[in-house]
């Protein structure tokens, strides 16, 4: 991609949300950015995952994952997630809401619980589309976007 082009992507303003999925005693969570609402009725959003994460073989089996939008007081978290996967009983995450294959982050903003119902191939990407099964807001404040964190994720390794 020419620098201008990358330059441009970088000022595409993203939230940042938590991932996450579980296949048996296993948890995924990771960061995710590419994410957007694509219908209202049925409710159903889409997120891009690269296709060498761990979590993306995880979120197909089993068919469901978590998107947990962090809050601008938040941002040090994300690096948490970049590093190395959290422990699986991890007191971080949630199951209150009833799917134990996707738990979500406690503290968040907002999350949604989706059952995914189609995988896109979408060049180095793959689109996971999901119809929400359950959403809430959680708490108070601010999304943290990429422009409030700084980096924008382009696709680049």
């Amino acid at each position: 991609m020419e620098m201008r082009m990358i330059e441009a992507f970088r000022l595409i303003p993203y939230g940042i949300y938590v991932l996450t999925t579980k296949r048996g005693t296993d948890l995924y969570a990771m960061i995710v950015s590419w994410v957007s609402q694509v219908s209202y009725s049925p409710p159903l959003l889409v997120v891009a995952l690269r296709r060498n994460r761990r979590a993306l073989p995880a979120v197909q089996e089993i068919g469901f994952f978590s998107l947990s939008l962090l809050k601008k007081d938040q941002k040090p978290l994300v690096s948490r997630f970049k590093e190395s996967p959290p422990e699986p009983a991890s007191s971080i995450f949630s199951e209150e809401s009833g799917k134990k294959t996707a738990p979500s982050f406690k503290g968040c903003l907002a999350y949604w619980e989706c059952r995914l119902i189609s995988s896109v191939e979408a060049g180095d990407h793959i689109l996971c589309i999901g119809e929400v099964q359950s959403a809430s807001v959680q708490g108070e404040g601010d999304p943290l976007t990429t422009l409030d964190y700084g980096k924008t994720y382009i696709g680049q390794i």
